[in-house]
């Protein structure tokens, strides 16, 4: 009797290793990682956003990203009255960074709004929340935030967790229009880390 218990005892021993080996009861979600960058032209001077910024009235941004992996981006931009999907992209090109508006083109900020936000999403599969509150295009800043701030909490990692490792850019930058070219603000482009998903908000104050 003993010896049978003792039998059984070491088989579900051996079970619980395999099974466990398999799939770790403490497994961490997948990070997602991507290189992202705002770049602000005022004038004749150019400089790379922080996350926090002040902006000038006519002041022109442009914002890359690059996904470590394929992955879907969906780029907001919100006034504190009104949010807007300004694009989702399925970037399946893994070697190219995505420039909005273009390549050629910047967004102007027109002064209407004191403060401006714009959130950069990226995630390996699509996000129904997103698209169902942009379902007509846009929504108010109050519906959007409650999803923003929900995808933000779902993203956060631990902050213990060891320095990124980099992560290299090669190959062209490709617009969301398509046409590809060299562009040196991709070298000053730094590296996010999100779980599951990745979230990045920049804020603006803007002055006339």
């Amino acid at each position: 009797m003993r010896q049978g218990l003792r039998g059984v005892f070491l088989f579900s021993l051996g079970l619980f290793l395999i099974i466990g080996s398999i799939c770790p009861i403490d497994a961490q979600e997948e990070k997602v990682r991507a290189k992202i960058g705002i770049q602000i032209r005022s004038g004749d001077q150019i400089k790379r956003a922080k996350s926090q910024d002040d902006l000038n009235f006519n002041d022109l941004i442009r914002i890359y990203v690059h996904p470590e992996k394929t992955s879907y981006i969906y780029v907001i931009h919100a006034d504190f009255k009104k949010a807007t999907l300004l694009n989702m992209v399925q970037q399946k090109i893994q070697i190219s960074t995505l420039v909005m508006p273009s390549l050629q083109e910047f967004y102007q900020i027109d002064g209407k709004s004191a403060e401006e936000t714009f959130t950069i999403i990226i995630s390996p599969n699509e996000l129904n929340e997103v698209l169902n509150v942009f379902k007509k295009g846009s929504t108010t800043y109050k519906k959007w935030i409650a999803v923003e701030e929900s995808l933000r909490e779902k993203s956060k990692i631990d902050l213990s967790q060891d320095l990124e490792k980099p992560f290299s850019i090669s190959g062209n930058v490709r617009s969301a229009t398509g046409s590809s070219n060299l562009d040196p603000f991709v070298d000053e482009l730094q590296i996010y880390s999100g779980k599951s998903i990745l979230v990045k908000r920049y804020e603006f104050r803007v002055k006339k």
